[in-house]
């Protein structure tokens, strides 16, 4: 063989350290990229229980900006608070930046990176958990999605951890790889429920591989997963929030025909987009790969010849897709959905990729092969790639919160004349600026009194014209190149205190 162990060790460091590397670019990047709206809604979370303490918020996901009284916190219970309470954590060593945010998630791409590798060698060889590593920093879907504090580029990290503790337990029946296997769901399932479906890949899996090596005791983590569940709920209601309101968008996330008018969801057209969606985010060879390892392990299960390796990975593919078979709406309108595919992905087409390598009387050519798999993977969609890292799509938000927030004290409330602001750039404004502000297209009643700041943006200027007359007529103007906004409150208004 042309590489050692000592040197497949450093090879997986030098991975690591790359896949570091990539992921830090543009780390302090505002948040008005794609699906950024998730990055600011938790940042605006975890900069809450940096501001108001752990006790105060009782551990809820206060969604309030500005200071507000406990008594009138807002909470959002769809999900466990795990994450933004760990980006909270990162904010107090690091500051609350975009970069501390953007780190926490780093931590966990790593991870699975890392045990992507050592799933690898369990399957095959440690050269195909190194090529299997590799192959997943130069994917699209891993350099931008891998930093988005989002739960779904966390929770696959987590899983993919309990799926090698699981190996481990069934081939070595040593207890500390079951506890660790609990740990994982305990884990993922206090930051998503989706981390639940690693017991269901793995309960799977156990009714296809042989006798010898399975355990009852793999049954027991899907109670253990309700009582996870359960303990959520318990949280909920403490909180004082009625536990309905954990499940209140659950039915349309679920039925996408409920919305189908909204968002024009079909059946065939989901498919569709989702193959592309993989064949984009994950390139060609990892596509093309995948799919023939589906139809092998196909062929083998009608044979009755599957392997443990074939076995495992479809439990990956189990893992991956209950995400996109059950939740279509939410997966229809969230291309990131498809990364709880990325084991599956991956070590299925490393796996045959290996496979064909195989059949070759020589191994000389397989560094040559493999560093040309590796190279087309990040070539084949770069641009792709480096458009989705260019996105800034609510730069005009973030602009707009910068204004509003340099030109009001906090406790002072903003208006922007624009309900498509209010539908498109609110999460952006609401943590950029972190003031209340109202949207609309006409000046409220008594805005004189309760406002300080009006804001008109140039590119969707809304607000009717009896409106801006009075604002023009009666209280100082600013604009730029973007907005034009007027100052209502001027005693302690801080452009009056610059004059």
């Amino acid at each position: 063989m042309f590489y050692t162990k000592a040197f497949s060790r450093y090879l997986i460091i030098i991975i690591l350290v790359l896949a570091l590397k990539l992921l830090l670019v543009d780390i302090n990047k505002p948040f008005w990229g794609l699906h950024d709206w998730n990055s600011a809604v938790y940042s605006n979370i975890a900069r809450n229980y940096v501001r108001y303490g752990y006790l105060a918020t009782k551990l809820g996901q206060v969604t309030n900006v500005d200071f507000q009284s406990p008594d009138s916190f807002s909470y959002i219970t769809h999900y466990p608070p795990l994450l933004p309470i760990l980006i909270s954590f990162s904010f107090g060593i690091f500051g609350q930046t975009e970069a501390a945010a953007r780190l926490t998630v780093i931590f966990f791409s790593i991870i699975l990176v890392y045990f992507i590798y050592l799933l690898g060698k369990e399957i095959h060889s440690t050269l195909l958990g190194i090529f299997s590593a590799l192959s997943t920093i130069l994917t699209p879907i891993f350099l931008y999605f891998g930093k988005l504090p989002v739960h779904d580029t966390v929770v696959p990290a987590v899983s993919i951890f309990g799926f090698w503790a699981y190996v481990k337990f069934v081939k070595e029946k040593k207890p500390r790889y079951y506890i660790y296997l609990v740990v994982s769901l305990i884990i993922g399932g206090l930051i998503n429920w989706s981390a639940f479906y690693l017991a269901v890949a793995i309960s799977y899996h156990q009714l296809l591989i042989n006798k010898n090596l399975r355990d009852k005791r793999i049954f027991a983590l899907i109670p253990l997963c309700v009582i996870i569940f359960s303990i959520n709920l318990i949280h909920i209601h403490l909180l004082g929030v009625k536990s309905g309101s954990a499940f209140s968008n659950l039915l349309e996330r679920i039925n996408p025909y409920i919305t189908a008018d909204l968002y024009g969801f079909t059946f065939l057209k989901y498919v569709k987009q989702e193959l592309l969606l993989i064949r984009e985010y994950y390139t060609l060879p990892v596509f093309l790969g995948s799919a023939f390892f589906f139809l092998w392990f196909m062929y083998s299960f009608m044979k009755k010849k599957l392997t443990f390796a074939q076995t495992l990975l479809s439990a990956l593919f189990v893992y991956g897709i209950i995400q996109i078979a059950v939740f279509e709406q939410l997966s229809f309108i969230h291309d990131y959905m498809i990364y709880y595919l990325s084991p599956y992905l991956i070590l299925s087409f490393s796996l045959v990729t290996f496979k064909i390598l195989g059949k070759l009387k020589t191994k000389v050519i397989y560094p040559v092969i493999l560093i040309s798999l590796a190279s087309f993977i990040f070539l084949d969609n770069l641009p792709f790639t480096n458009a989705l890292l260019a996105t800034s799509m609510h730069e005009r938000g973030y602009n707009a919160a910068k204004i509003i927030k340099s030109e009001t004290f906090p406790g002072e409330k903003a208006f922007i004349g624009s309900g498509s602001y209010k539908e498109f750039e609110e999460v952006f404004i609401a943590y950029y600026s972190d003031r209340q502000v109202a949207y609309g297209e006409k000046l409220p009643e008594n805005f004189a009194n309760d406002l300080s700041l009006v804001v008109r943006p140039k590119d969707h200027d809304a607000l009717d014209t009896s409106s801006k007359s009075l604002l023009d007529r009666e209280f100082p103007k600013y604009e730029d190149g973007s907005f034009i906004w007027y100052t209502i409150s001027t005693a302690l208004h801080p452009s009056s205190l610059a004059n």
